[in-house]
Order: C-alpha cells, then sequence, then structure tokens
C-alpha cells in the first residue's frame, strides 16, 4: 500500500466511521483501519439521545437506517426509589426523544456511509505499531506493511492500541459499584419508553431497539458478574422479575432471547483521560476519555468528538485546542456518570423525589443527557437544601406519627421533660403549628437571632405558645390530619421551590425540618423511647444546628469548637479549636439544641464562655430524668 494518505484512523465504530465520512466528504484521503469486520458486535449501551440523533440524521447514517430498518424513537425514564424522571429531552434540531440502535446495525451503516464518502476501509488488519513519535508519521500493519499519513487518528477503544503505542498513561481514574448483565429479547410488546428503575441494589434498563427486538439489562453489585454461567443466568432471571413497577416479568412467557448473556463487568467500566493530541495525532471516543455507561454517553461524545476533529481539520489542521474542547465538554459530566453508577443513597433519594417533584429540574435532568445542561444546573445548592429538608422533613414526619397515632389519653396526656410546659399532645400541635407556618410564609422571621436578645426569644416563646393554644380543642385523629395536610404541603413546596420556599434564606429552608428532629428525640424522650442519631431526620438537624452554632461562635468572636464523637469531629468557627466537646453522636446534638443543663454540658469539655451560645434555646435547669440511650 504505497499510497500516502491524509488520515489513517484506528477503528472504524462510531468515532472513526463518523471521523472517516466527514474527512472524506472534505476530500481528504482517508484510511479507515479495524481488526474487526462487519457487521460485527461490541458491548455498549446503546441510547442515543437527541444531540447524536440530530449529527447523525447531518450525517446521512439515519436516514440509511431508517430504510432498512424500524427504529423506534423513545421517551426516557430514569427512577430511583420510586422517584422517577421522565419524559422527553429539549429538542434538539428535529429530536426530542432517543433511540437504541444495536451496535451491529449502527455501525454498519456507519461504516458503509463512510466507503460511500469515498474512505478506503481494510479491516480484519490490526495496526502493531506506529511509524515515528514526534511527529507521528503512519502505521505500521500487521502484515508488516508501513502505510504513512499526515495523521493518525485512534478510534480505538478503551484498550486502543495508538495510546499504548504512544505510551499515553490515564489519569483521573474512576470508578462506580455497578457490574452488568444483558441481553435481546423478541416478542415483548411494542414500546415507547426507554425505562431505568434503581432500587437499594439493583437496577434494569428496559429499552426498545431495531425491528421489534428489546435489550434487557441487570445492574447490581459488582459479584453478579462473578461465579459460573449458570449462576450469572439464574442472577440475570431473577433480576428481571425484580421491578415491576417499569417491566412486567410475565411478559417474558411470551417471548424468547435472542442472543447469549452478555457479561460486563464492574473493572471493564472504570473511567479515565488520556491525552487527547499530539504532533500527528489524535485520540477520541472511548480511547481518549471512557466515563461510565450508566449515563450512555460514550456514543455522542464519539460523534461529537469526530465532528470537532474534521472541523479543526478543514481550519488549518490544528489541532491545538481539541483537548481543551474535549476535557471543557466532559467537565462535570465525567464525575456525574460515576456518582450515577452508585445505588441509591439517603441523599439520591432525596435527590431524585425532588427532580421527580419540580418539571423544571427534571427537564434541566433530562437535557444533561444532551449536555445541553450541567449536573451543576440542575442540582444547584438551592435546590440541594430544599431537597435535602423535604427529605428530612417527611422522614420525621412518618416517625411523628408511628409513635403517636396509637397512643391511649394517659400516654398522651405526659409531660415532655424537654419542653415541660407541653404534653405529647401539645408537642404535635406545636408541630403542626410550624408546618402551617412554614407553607403559609408565616414562620417566626427573628429566630435566628433570638438566641441574643430576650425580647425576641420572649417573642419566639409566644408565637409557639400560640401554635399550641389554636389547637387545644382539636382531638388527636383531628391533630394528625392537620399534621399531615400541612406536612404534604411543605414537603412538596420544599421539592417544588414554590410558594414560601422560593427565594427564601437558607436557614428558613432548613428550620421546620430541624426543629422537627430536635422535637422527635423530645417526643422519644417523654416515650420512654430510645433516639435514632442515625435517621436522615436525626442526621440532617445535626448538620443545621452545628452550622447555627458556628455562626453563632463566628458572631460572637470566640475561638473554633471541636466536637468529637463516635470517630468524627467537626470544627465550627474559624481558627484553632479553643476547646473540644466530646460525647456520642446524639449526645452532641442534644448539648448544642439546649437539651442538657449547665453541669453536663460541661462535663462533656464546654468551657464557661461558650456557655451562653452553646444552644440557641436557654438551657434547662437541671432535671434527674435521665434519658434513654442507645
Amino acid at each position: 500500500m504505497s499510497e500516502r494518505y491524509d488520515a489513517i484512523i484506528v477503528g472504524a465504530r462510531v468515532a472513526g466511521a463518523t471521523l472517516a465520512t466527514l474527512l472524506a466528504r472534505a476530500g481528504r484521503r482517508v484510511l479507515l483501519v479495524d481488526r474487526d469486520r462487519f457487521p460485527s458486535d461490541t458491548v455498549s449501551t446503546h441510547m442515543m439521545f437527541p444531540d447524536t440523533l440530530h449529527r447523525l440524521d447531518e450525517l446521512g447514517v439515519l436516514r440509511r437506517l431508517q430504510a432498512e430498518h424500524r427504529i423506534p424513537f423513545v421517551h426516557f425514564g430514569w427512577r430511583v426509589h420510586g422517584h422517577q424522571v421522565g419524559g422527553d429531552f429539549t429538542p434538539v434540531g428535529r429530536f426530542d426523544r432517543g433511540a437504541c440502535v444495536r451496535r451491529i446495525v449502527l455501525d454498519a451503516a456507519l461504516v458503509d456511509t463512510a466507503r460511500e464518502a469515498g474512505a478506503q476501509t481494510l479491516f480484519g488488519h490490526q495496526v502493531r505499531d506506529l511509524i515515528g513519535s514526534d511527529p507521528v508519521r503512519g502505521v505500521v500493519l500487521d502484515t508488516g506493511e508501513r502505510v504513512e499519513a499526515r495523521w493518525v487518528f485512534g478510534a480505538d477503544g478503551r484498550m486502543s492500541t495508538v495510546a499504548r503505542r504512544l505510551h499515553l498513561p490515564a489519569s483521573r481514574e474512576s470508578r462506580g459499584e455497578m457490574a452488568f448483565l444483558m441481553a435481546y429479547w423478541r416478542g415483548l410488546p411494542a414500546s415507547e419508553w426507554c425505562h431505568i428503575d434503581m432500587h437499594e441494589r439493583a437496577a434494569l434498563m428496559s429499552v426498545p431497539c431495531e425491528d421489534g427486538i428489546h435489550l434487557l439489562s441487570v445492574a447490581g453489585p459488582p459479584e453478579i458478574t462473578r461465579g459460573s454461567a449458570e449462576v450469572r443466568e439464574q442472577r440475570y432471571r431473577d433480576g428481571l422479575r425484580q421491578f415491576p413497577a417499569v417491566f412486567n416479568p410475565r411478559l417474558l412467557d411470551d417471548a424468547s432471547r435472542i442472543s447469549p448473556l452478555i457479561v460486563v463487568p464492574e473493572t471493564m467500566m472504570r473511567g479515565y483521560y488520556r491525552q487527547a493530541a499530539g504532533p500527528g495525532w489524535a485520540l477520541l471516543g472511548d480511547a481518549g476519555h471512557f466515563k461510565h455507561p450508566v449515563t450512555a454517553q460514550g456514543i455522542g461524545d464519539a460523534v461529537q468528538q469526530a465532528w470537532y476533529l474534521a472541523a479543526a481539520l478543514s481550519d488549518g489542521d490544528d489541532l491545538g485546542g481539541y483537548q481543551r474542547w474535549r476535557d471543557s465538554r466532559a467537565a462535570e459530566h465525567y464525575d456525574f456518570s460515576y456518582r450515577l453508577a452508585r445505588f441509591g443513597t439517603t441523599a439520591a433519594t432525596t435527590h431524585y423525589a425532588g427532580l421527580a417533584a419540580d418539571p423544571v429540574a427534571g427537564q434541566g435532568f433530562l437535557d444533561t443527557f444532551t449536555k445541553r445542561r450541567r449536573p451543576s444546573e440542575v442540582f444547584t445548592p438551592d435546590r440541594v437544601a430544599r431537597w435535602g429538608a423535604a427529605g428530612a422533613y417527611e422522614d420525621g414526619r412518618r416517625q411523628v406519627r408511628s409513635l403517636v397515632e396509637d397512643l391511649d389519653p394517659v400516654m398522651l396526656g405526659t409531660v415532655v421533660p424537654a419542653c415541660p410546659e407541653w404534653t405529647v399532645k401539645d408537642l404535635v400541635a406545636h408541630l403542626t403549628g410550624i408546618a402551617e407556618d412554614s407553607v403559609r410564609g408565616t414562620y417566626f422571621a427573628d429566630a435566628m437571632d433570638a438566641w441574643r436578645d430576650p425580647r425576641l426569644a420572649a417573642a419566639r416563646d409566644r408565637w409557639t405558645a400560640g401554635q399550641v393554644a389554636a389547637r387545644a380543642g382539636l382531638d388527636v385523629p383531628a391533630l394528625l390530619r392537620e399534621f399531615d395536610e400541612h406536612s404534604s404541603a411543605l414537603v412538596g413546596m420544599l421539592r417544588r421551590g414554590t410558594g414560601a420556599a422560593a427565594d427564601t434564606p437558607a436557614w428558613l429552608v432548613a428550620a421546620a425540618a430541624a426543629d422537627l428532629s430536635v422535637h422527635l428525640d423530645d417526643l422519644r424522650e417523654a416515650l420512654d423511647l430510645p433516639p435514632d442519631p442515625s435517621s436522615p431526620v436525626a442526621r440532617f438537624g445535626f448538620a443545621m444546628y452545628r452550622q447555627w452554632l458556628h455562626a453563632r461562635i463566628v458572631a460572637r468572636g470566640l475561638p473554633a469548637l471541636r466536637l468529637r464523637g463516635e470517630g468524627r469531629e467537626w470544627v465550627l468557627g474559624h481558627g484553632s479549636p479553643g476547646a473540644t466537646v466530646t460525647a456520642d453522636r446524639h449526645e452532641l446534638f442534644r448539648t448544642i439544641t439546649g437539651r442538657r443543663d449547665a453541669d453536663r454540658v460541661r462535663d462533656h469539655g464546654v468551657p464557661d464562655s461558650y456557655l451562653r451560645i452553646i444552644s440557641p434555646y436557654p438551657m434547662p435547669e437541671r432535671h434527674d430524668k435521665k434519658e434513654v440511650t442507645q
């Protein structure tokens, strides 16, 4: 092969074939080399979003696919612990849905398009080495033949020969905690949805492909792909039956699997960056950068990188800006993919509950898949704070109802030691009033300053006493109905960012949930029940009261204070700590929320100089009732 080329592209799948087509159409002499022959398959999530479909449409590939296959365009649904974000994407060109085409079909169409554009192809042959390094001037084939070119492009995937011959190290490596088992099926009912459903330690992707074929993929922890073929097969079959909300497992009875089980271990999905370009060479697709497949960005990124490179070469053979562009475009999305590749945490559940409740945020989440939005534009500090408060409040609300709804009149009349002017029923009345005032926008506006002004503290006490007095005539069922009504409205308001939750101070967003966390412990103490410091509302409340103690320390100009307990520590204030308070997490929480008398606070290491600000409320008089602890 004596001809010298403008470009040799190693790897003829999405990235390589797209670049070959664009360069050939621009009049470049292109050689497209791949060790595989086409049509042939490769492991892939297959999903393509509107930005990718728009590019494939411009390339002419989509028309080729539709001429030969039935391609369904699908809505997209992402469900986590019962909270679904779903619908269509903001349009890109004429596309507002996604599509899923098997790689054996998609890659063959791309290769045919490249050939039609004038690219030469050499399949069934491997590149063994590169000619030169600074600059690279061509490749050495497995036949020993040397083929020269102005540019060599590595589009040869994660195990890139081009990257290996250039001795390019991987950087910013990352990993998730999922492994996949997947297969293709025929005979399932037609669908217009790509469904992703995530449970605590398992997930399902169900999506129609071309010509009535479906891809069913089960995700689990890394061990799901270990063991014998029989064991993996059983795990796959069992996994398909765990997601009735999005996939009826009885449908499998009338369907047939048309592929072997495809095993994708966690180790195959670890991410990295490699240097993008150098003298005479560049990498594109997975050869240069790999993100977790859970966000299905591989095909789209490969197409867009090919487009960038073709445009850069048409402007004068200068790829100096390519790495900057690639890394800027991938910024946030790379780390985001590995966050999504972890099974649901409490934070994840609260975030998806917020996304599902807020149409604007939900649409923004969908549009991260087309890179129209960055994750930080969706998961803004304001939204994350509101969603966290909503999740914590919802957890606390459930606990209060569970503790109170079956109590007899004697127990309802029990005095709450931390609030000795109130009974258990009065405490619920106060919580109901807090929920109502939060929804109506009438929460006590000076709550954050009451610790330093006795007049404000007295006004706060009159406000809370009024909440109790207004409900004195309600029986418990009526009180709980009102509590549920206002609590539901509050949670919805926080998740949507509407009503009183719109443009409100950060402290006020957290106030109702933080107050609930304190009084939930008060309630447990009154009922002689152990605390639950690991619950979402308890963790939230402890975090908020630490923040507010930090603000009081700074306002008073005191040295920082260290809280230490259960192997953790938190430094509040600025500079080196002037003292250390040591206790378990629950005891620390009760200390900084005014539930411990001065002697007990001193026993934990609080100096006298901090006694006036250790809690936003007055410390109680010493009493001998001992709280039940775990």
